[in-house]
């Protein structure tokens, strides 16, 4: 709480009972205040806590007195910042050992950690002290491009797609000096540098830099440790096209990634810290579906119809990763009828996500770090024309199993057999709310808009 991205989570007996964002409750976008609304939720599941954990250690002045009135009889465990970003990733694991890297604009003192985990224990090995911080560069990078920094970070890794890196000399002669293994800000960017607007080569070039100095520092932990599993979390992990340059260049096996790699993702981690749980996917929160049968929902896309998909539990993090989508067929008419429907007029130029099943992915996309890439946090070579061109060359491809997502599975395997294998996947949201949490929020926030004619793409 506190900072952004607001979040609980709820770990009893190895298993977790759930988890989410404020946002979904509260629908304020990126609410920061107290996750009262997550709490009552997971309170209404079961009201035997024994201990509450927070996310950071270094900030127990605006959370005490909240968790002592609400939990009385409750152990409060105050954790690091970075060892609950860590935790959050290695939890998806089987690991005992692993590499550990956190890199986010701030945790406590620190932007960057890299270390071990070993049984329990960390071990920091090298470590960056905020403001010199990769994060807050890409953040200051945010505004500068026109957009809000800690919120809009994805739409500047989009469009550097569409750019080339012919500012990043200027920018490390001037911002950013970037060695083998290490990395320093040159000045102070915590008032950023001003706002210009969206220029694709500035964004191109401050991705490409990104890149270089999250390749390095993966490439001298896995060299320093030996390792070769890595567990890589932090906001600057939600940047699947570093970390699939990272899984390309650094020498891991395996990269796991929380799908709510942002500061959400701590309050599970802390959590896990404590006791550490299984994993069985990222469909974590507010339970609840829509009336649409896999049938139904497979027949309507098969017609041509974008629809929407609200289905058991919703997913933790800030990607729908179908429980709560738009769902289409990839086609010129559905990309423009879904900018629309989302409201994307000045950014029309966004891309889409491909979502396919497992078993055929490797036909239309060369997919890298297989085990761990179910969530949408690496993206993958598009070689096929099934997925049009007005999209990127590479996508940040879903890949679905009836192992981990048994309905969508069904949906596809019924619009593969009708000749489109590969469909979109995007948020269900209305232009500047949050991912729906439930049928009733669909139907105010979107079924609503579309009814009283503003737009009838879904007819």
């Amino acid at each position: 709480a506190f900072h952004h991205d607001s979040a609980a989570a709820l770990i009893k007996k190895h298993k977790i009972v759930g988890a989410s964002h404020e946002e979904r409750f509260s629908r304020v976008k990126y609410d920061k205040r107290w996750p009262q609304h997550s709490i009552q939720w997971l309170h209404s599941i079961t009201n035997d806590i024994k201990t509450v954990a927070f996310y950071d250690k270094d900030n127990k002045k605006d959370s005490k007195y909240l968790i002592q009135r609400q939990f009385p009889k409750a152990e409060i465990v105050y954790v690091d910042h970075h060892e609950s970003h860590a935790m959050s990733s290695i939890l998806m694991t089987d690991w005992e050992t692993c590499a550990v890297m956190v890199v986010d604009t701030i945790g406590g003192k620190y932007s960057t950690s890299l270390g071990v985990y070993d049984k329990g224990k960390f071990t920091w090995l090298k470590r960056f002290r905020y403001p010199n911080s990769l994060g807050l560069f890409y953040s200051a990078a945010t505004r500068f491009l026109g957009f809000r920094p800690l919120y809009d970070e994805s739409q500047v890794m989009a469009a550097a797609g569409f750019g080339v890196p012919s500012w990043s000399d200027t920018i490390e002669k001037h911002f950013i000096e970037i060695t083998e293994d290490s990395y320093r800000l040159k000045m102070d960017l915590r008032n950023g540098i001003g706002t210009q607007g969206l220029d694709w080569n500035i964004a191109a070039s401050v991705q490409y830099l990104t890149e270089q100095v999250l390749v390095n520092l993966a490439t001298w932990l896995q060299k320093e440790t030996g390792l070769k599993n890595l567990a890589y979390s932090g906001g600057v992990a939600l940047n699947c096209v570093a970390n699939t340059e990272m899984y390309k260049l650094a020498g891991f096996d395996n990269i796991a990634v929380q799908p709510a790699s942002g500061d959400a993702g701590c309050a599970l981690g802390a959590a896990a810290l404590l006791e550490r749980p299984t994993w069985q996917g990222p469909y974590l929160g507010y339970n609840d579906s829509s009336s649409m049968t896999e049938d139904e929902i497979a027949e309507k896309l098969i017609q041509g119809h974008i629809v929407p998909v609200i289905k058991g539990r919703a997913e933790f993090g800030p990607r729908a990763l179908g429980n709560r989508s738009y769902l289409a067929i990839p086609n010129k008419i559905n990309s423009i009828r879904l900018h629309n429907l989302k409201k994307r007029k000045e950014d029309s130029w966004r891309p889409w996500a491909p979502i396919c099943l497992e078993s055929l992915a490797n036909d239309y996309f060369k997919v890298y770090n297989q085990l761990y890439n179910e969530n949408m946090l690496f993206v993958s070579d598009t070689k096929t024309d099934l997925w049009y061109k007005n999209n990127l060359q590479n996508a940040r491809l879903q890949v679905i199993s009836a192992r981990s997502n048994m309905f969508l599975s069904t949906i596809l395997e019924k619009t593969t057999k009708a000749g489109y294998p590969i469909l979109i996947n995007t948020s269900l949201n209305a232009r500047g709310l949050p991912i729906v949490n439930s049928v009733a929020d669909y139907t105010r926030e979107i079924k609503n808009d579309i009814l009283h004619g503003s737009n009838s793409l879904l007819s």
